[in-house]
Order: structure tokens, then sequence, then C-alpha cells
């Protein structure tokens, strides 16, 4: 029994710092926790694309707010606090330079993923040179919304952070 106890000992000396690793579990669950926080209006028309968000939102807890209509999306933008924006690139009345402009010029920080037909190297640069923060390609896989939508939540938190720390 006292060789367990002195493995034991040995094996607790090997962990890192307690107070250390309440850190990582509490960073670790604020990351799960925030998830469910993550807001996004939606400019989108296919009923595909559509479905799947709706379905993607329900299962991870995030709220959705789809619009039809670019006025209609920047009345949820302002309304419903969204921290992410996801449009389609031929949505009527829209041409994607300048709905990204208006996002990044907006006094808040929303996150603009742009959802396309087709899309390159070239396209993500110029979306990220506008100010934009990625790119979708159509039709929408699971795997890459989740991608997309939890690294722009991330960005925005970080910046939220930073913004916090500098006022």
């Amino acid at each position: 029994m006292s060789s367990l106890k002195r493995i034991l000992a040995a094996f607790r000396r090997l962990l890192p710092d307690r107070a250390l690793e309440r850190k990582r579990h509490s960073y670790r669950r604020e990351l799960l926790f925030s998830e469910s926080e993550i807001t996004l209006v939606a400019l989108v028309l296919s009923d595909w694309n559509r479905a799947l968000l709706a379905r993607i939102a329900k299962d991870h807890r995030w709220v959705i707010h789809f619009a039809r209509t670019s006025a209609e999306a920047w009345e949820l933008l302002n309304e419903r606090q969204a921290q992410i924006f996801l449009f389609e690139r031929d949505a009527p009345g829209t041409d994607w330079r300048g709905v990204i402009r208006k996002v990044v010029s907006a006094r808040r920080l929303v996150c603009a993923i742009l959802i396309s037909d087709v899309t390159d190297d070239y396209l993500w640069n110029e979306v990220v040179m506008w100010g934009g923060h990625d790119v979708l390609v159509t039709p929408l896989r699971e795997e890459n919304v989740l991608r997309a939508v939890r690294l722009a939540r991330l960005y925005w938190n970080s910046a939220m952070k930073t913004n916090a720390s500098v006022a």
C-alpha cells in the first residue's frame, strides 16, 4: 500500500500546478459556453442553405435571424446585436464589397462572412482586404460553416477583450 502511495505522490508531482489547471479548465468552459451565445444574421436566399443554417443553429444553440433583403438584414444587425453576418454574394440589391464596407464602418464589431458559388484564394484575399472575415462556398457544408463561425466568434471575443482593455 505504501508503494502505491509513493507512486501516486510521484505522479502528482508530474502534474501541472492546480491553479494553472483550474485556469485552463475555466478557459475551456468559457469556450464551450460562449458558443451558445453566438448570434448571427443571415442574408441567405437559398432554401437549402437556410435549412442547413437553421439546423446547425438549433444543434449548437446559436441564435440566427434570417433576412431576405439587405434592408431587413441591416435592421436585424442593429436590433439583435449580432456578432456574425453571413450573406450571399448574389443577393439582390447588394454589392458584396459595399456590404463588407458598411459592416466594417458600423459602430459595432461584426464579422462578415461571404457565401459565394465560387471561391478561390483571390476572392478570399479580396474579402479579407475589404475587412471581411471568411468565404464559404455554396452549397454550404456543415463542417465549413462550423469552422468559419467558430473562428469568427473567437476573433470577435478577442477583439472585444482588446477593445475593453483599451477603453
